[in-house]
């Protein structure tokens, strides 16, 4: 054998070795895919899947996509303790045996829904707005009208109503606002969005009038 044909035959060993071991490494490491659902059986998006070894200190992390599914790649053999936690759900945990060899582990998850701080609605008016969201945003506009600081109040109304436009009482407090801005025009143009958009409302109606005496 000549010179130049060893070196050649000694990179595709070497070759050889590395893919032989990148196979083997690949094989070695556990698959997990698994679902997150609610008590409905629908898949819960945006859930945080914690995966946390019972034999050392390493964990990843993934994220569930719109169908609640996510999976693992790289685990090693042995218990696993996966942790779930989602916005609007009571957390829940449990524990898989990871495999390394086969298709992998399936494993599957239910959340209950927190009863003190549900997930925001996916239909109707308030869809996509957290009753606790709503709750806090309303505190700090109130907070700010009580305080005077009746401009920043009526940006927060406003801001309050853009995320939720089936809340047409609050034009009566942003009317209150400008009320105590010394700016009835304003007023009463507030006053008046409130009983257009419920027109059934005495309280309106009786801004309204209130509010007209003061700019004759």
């Amino acid at each position: 054998m000549n010179r130049t044909s060893r070196p050649l035959i000694y990179r595709c060993v070497l070759i050889a070795g590395l893919v032989t071991g990148m196979v083997a490494s690949a094989a070695a490491q556990g698959r997990v895919r698994g679902l997150v659902r609610d008590r409905d059986g629908d898949g819960i998006p945006g859930a945080t899947v914690t995966a946390e070894s019972l034999v050392s200190t390493t964990s990843q992390t993934a994220t569930t996509e719109d169908s609640g599914r996510f999976s693992f790649i790289g685990l090693s053999r042995g218990e696993w303790l996966f942790v779930i936690q989602a916005d609007g759900f009571l957390p829940v945990q449990g524990f898989a045996n990871v495999r390394t060899a086969g298709s992998g582990t399936n494993v599957q998850f239910t959340m209950d829904a927190d009863r003190f701080n549900p997930p925001a609605p996916t239909e109707g008016l308030l869809a996509g707005l957290k009753a606790s969201e709503l709750v806090e945003s309303l505190e700090v506009a109130e907070g700010l009208f009580d305080r005077g600081n009746y401009d920043a109040a009526i940006d927060a109304y406003r801001s309050i109503l853009e995320r939720a436009p089936a809340l047409t009482s609050l034009y009566l407090q942003i009317g209150h606002a400008f009320q105590g801005k010394q700016e009835p025009d304003q007023a009463l143009a507030a006053y008046r969005a409130a009983l257009g958009a419920d027109p059934s409302s005495a309280e309106a109606r009786a801004a309204i009038d209130a509010a007209s005496q003061t700019v004759r």
